[in-house]
């Protein structure tokens, strides 16, 4: 395409003889339309490349949107872990993999917040003994997380259901120890039971979504 129009400027030049100001900008003229070419071409194959790029995904995408309809909170499912179709492809193992792995990342730094809570300097004594159990809890979720991920790497084999019993014992663990935090806010009012509900409820509810995943194997 800019081969063909880098032609045509040369050809309309090599017809012409005159030095009026006209021909004096054709150079100018057919250097800007080669240039504009050249973009066009280059922009269209990129198009065209990412939608195939794109379109290669759609098989796994619907994969992954289909099996989060099996659980509770499939748009936060879905939300969460399609960017990862192209390492689960249409496995349902590697997608409770992924889903775990971005459960544990969330627990991790939902401890961290509750850390930081603990040390502020206005937490009343009620609110501080409960960010504290909360804490330790959250521990707890995050052992028992990363005991899921680690069983998960080597499940394959002889021993596959008793690993998978491990794996759904320690989510669903993990999962109560979410729940036992934001009881011990139950009767503390107030912007502190807010924000610690604002972290615990979303890690419970992708810690949920992957429990889900995972009895889909089993």
């Amino acid at each position: 395409m800019a081969d063909e129009a880098e032609f045509r400027c040369h050809d309309k030049l090599d017809t012409t003889a005159e030095t009026t100001p006209t021909t004096k900008m054709q150079p100018f003229t057919c250097s800007m339309l080669t240039l504009l070419a050249i973009i066009s071409f280059t922009v269209v194959s990129a198009t065209s490349r990412f939608r195939l790029e794109t379109d290669s995904d759609t098989p796994n995408t619907d994969f992954i949107k289909a099996s989060c309809e099996t659980t509770r909170y499939a748009d936060l499912c879905f939300k969460t872990l399609s960017p990862f179709a192209t390492t689960v492809q249409t496995s349902q193992m590697e997608l409770a993999n992924v889903a775990l792995s971005v459960s544990l990342k969330s627990a991790k730094s939902t401890a961290k917040a509750v850390r930081e809570l603990l040390k502020g300097r206005d937490v009343s004594i009620q609110d501080g003994q409960a960010v504290a159990d909360c804490l330790e809890n959250m521990s707890d979720s995050v052992d028992e997380m990363r005991k899921s991920v680690a069983e998960m790497k080597g499940v394959d084999g002889p021993d596959f259901e008793q690993k998978m019993g491990n794996v759904k014992t320690w989510v669903s663990a993990a999962l109560t120890d979410e729940d036992t935090c934001m009881d011990g806010f139950e009767e503390n009012l107030g912007k502190m039971k807010e924000t610690i509900r604002g972290y615990i409820v979303n890690v419970a509810e992708l810690t949920s979504n992957a429990l889900a995943l995972i009895t889909n194997i089993s």
